[in-house]
């Protein structure tokens, strides 16, 4: 992985960028490890991880992780037994082995490690959320392992959209024929 993504309050990104960022002044995460504690930054994998994506009081800013002491963990097995098996160093992290990774980087940041995140100019991400990434690289997973068949799946999402009233029932003799309250589009199924 060779970018991690952090937030700044608006009024220090410029210093940050000039100067670099103290571990010391801008330690904001503590991560427990049974009988260790790893205190840094706190990073995302993308600028839409963050719940800050979208608040004007902070900038994004581009972190190379070139030379840096850096951590990916998932935050859904904190403060769980699990947490052990859910953490490595940044360098040995593949997008999607986390359901919900964060990062935190437990060194200091030179200014030639920082780079202003732009939205529509920057060098283009290999994943847009994280999460969302992982739940399509495990949907993946289990379909090509054959343990089920595409009419199971079938089968599953029309019981779950009719369950979240995305589909309008209908029965016809022996068929029922869902049809997407948005679209209109219609899917049939065989019923006993």
């Amino acid at each position: 992985m060779q970018d991690l993504y952090i937030y700044v309050d608006k009024n220090k990104v410029n210093d940050c960028l000039k100067y670099g960022i103290k571990l010391s002044e801008y330690e904001n995460r503590v991560l427990k490890l049974n009988e260790i504690s790893k205190r840094g930054i706190q990073a995302y994998l993308t600028p839409k991880d963050s719940e800050l994506y979208g608040d004007d009081e902070f900038d994004c800013i581009r972190v190379s992780t070139k030379n840096l002491t850096a951590i990916v963990f998932n935050k859904i097995c904190e403060n769980t037994d699990l947490i052990e098996q859910y953490v490595c160093n940044v360098e040995e992290y593949n997008y999607g082995d986390y359901e919900s990774p964060e990062a935190i980087i437990c060194s200091s940041i030179l200014p030639e490690n920082l780079y202003p995140y732009n939205k529509i100019l920057d060098k283009p991400l290999l994943v847009q959320n994280s999460r969302e990434f992982y739940y399509e690289k495990c949907i993946n997973e289990i379909m090509e392992t054959d343990k089920f068949s595409k009419y199971e799946l079938y089968q599953t999402l029309l019981i779950l959209g009719e369950q979240k009233k995305l589909y309008k029932v209908s029965k016809v003799k022996n068929v029922k024929i869902y049809t997407d309250v948005i679209s209109g589009t219609k899917y049939t199924k065989r019923s006993n």
